[in-house]
């Protein structure tokens, strides 16, 4: 999957709305609600908008026809190419995921990404924000996969803020743990550097995207073998395979941030 278009944002400004804190702390808790949601938007005019085509899985209903990101102008059109083939390849991962899990309509089967997750993810199952128990890695995978589902229709129809991605000076992919379900940007910030590093393969960048979108949907770390926002990653990172000895976990995981 590649992307549709890259058209330079308009540059729309938005007003400054956000109060003072010092006024804000006087208010009832109702109005500080009201005055954080009139908090000043990222004004988008150092940005590129770039349109992403959403692939339509079997089973899956009411999805968007594409995604929409704003990348930040101090990217090279190389880095920007490398930013928007990941998070296609990222899509196109989901897309298999829910292909399979269809199994000729019995919604029953097991994807390859969830059975290579599987054996290696026994621990920190769930997001923050589940009070469910979360039995293993095929379990954990399903409930990130329809997470991202709810991120790429909320991102699609423009329920939730711009997606932007911005420079980093330090590691590669960076993305905060979102607290909530639902109206999650998918932000990222991303080391320029990284991108010209030909240690990071179009598997590794990918799954480096992963993990911080699992950050977004409601997974924390540590970056560490076991954990679950850790193994799916590199389960894409090794093309899905098992695991080979030789290799050690840290080569992938030195990738997450």
């Amino acid at each position: 999957m590649i992307a549709l278009t890259s058209t330079k944002s308009n540059g729309k400004k938005y007003k400054k709305t956000c109060l003072k804190k010092s006024k804000c702390t006087k208010c009832q808790q109702k109005c500080l609600k009201k005055c954080l949601k009139k908090c000043k938007k990222k004004s988008l005019k150092d940005y590129t908008k770039v349109t992403i085509e959403v692939p339509q899985p079997k089973g899956v209903k009411n999805l968007p026809a594409t995604m929409y990101f704003y990348i930040h102008k101090s990217f090279t059109d190389k880095q920007q190419g490398r930013i928007t083939t990941a998070i296609s390849a990222l899509l196109d991962q989901w897309y298999d995921h829910f292909n399979e899990k269809w199994d000729g309509g019995t919604n029953a089967g097991t994807s390859q990404l969830a059975l290579c997750t599987n054996p290696y993810a026994t621990k920190k199952l769930k997001p923050v924000w589940s009070k469910s128990s979360v039995s293993n890695g095929i379990a954990a995978t399903n409930l990130a996969m329809n997470q991202f589902t709810q991120l790429i229709r909320d991102n699609g129809f423009k329920k939730s803020p711009p997606a932007t991605i911005d420079p980093r000076s330090s590691t590669t992919v960076y993305a905060p743990t979102a607290p909530t379900k639902r109206r999650v940007p998918l932000s990222l910030q991303i080391n320029p550097k990284q991108l010209d590093n030909p240690a990071l393969t179009s598997l590794k960048l990918t799954g480096s995207v992963l993990h911080s979108w699992l950050h977004r949907a409601g997974w924390t770390d540590p970056k560490i073998t076991s954990y679950f926002i850790s193994e799916c990653p590199m389960c894409v990172m090794r093309g899905l395979k098992p695991k080979n000895s030789r290799v050690r976990d840290s080569d992938f995981y030195k990738f997450f941030d």
